[in-house]
């Protein structure tokens, strides 16, 4: 169980970006359970009013937007398909940097990759190991549609900060 008020410098926007790099390490390190201390806000006692993904009146918060968006980037319907494997490399990546690989039905890589920094930015070139047709880059905090496209590329480059991208690969 976790979760972060929100005050002072602890703004929504760092919550949401707390709560999307902590259910990617969780899944990650496969953890059958992370549960956040409050769905919404309790409006019948002091001390517990922003701890929620929702508002005590059910208005969603950046964290429950945010959540939202990833999911929907990531949504798949299983079926009975072999896996196939990936082949890139993320070169001098500092200890906050991390990455996960995943590959839906119909073929298609998604690359997640977080940045668990506090404050700043790290560029990172995700080098993969052949020619790829389309990459598509997905930023949950903006929203559900790419933020980047590339035709016929071997290389991507991104700058990093609190929360994570997604490449479709």
């Amino acid at each position: 169980e976790t979760g972060m008020t929100i005050d002072g410098d602890r703004t929504e926007e760092k919550q949401a970006s707390l709560y999307l790099n902590m259910y990617l390490s969780q899944f990650k390190r496969n953890w059958s359970y992370t549960s956040v201390y409050l769905l919404r806000d309790r409006s019948d006692e002091a001390g517990n009013q922003s701890f929620g993904l929702y508002k005590a009146d059910y208005t969603p918060r950046k964290s429950a937007v945010y959540l939202h968006n990833m999911t929907s980037i990531l949504a798949d319907r299983p079926s009975a398909r072999k896996m196939s494997s990936l082949e890139y490399s993320l070169g001098n990546l500092p200890e906050t940097v991390h990455d996960l690989l995943l590959q839906n039905s119909n073929g298609k890589f998604q690359l997640v990759i977080w940045n668990e920094r506090a404050k700043g930015s790290n560029e990172v070139r995700v080098d993969l190991g052949k020619l790829a047709g389309s990459v598509k880059v997905y930023d949950p905090t903006i929203g559900t549609s790419p933020v980047q496209s590339l035709s016929n590329t071997k290389s991507v480059k991104l700058t990093l900060t609190d929360h994570p991208v997604i490449l479709e690969i």
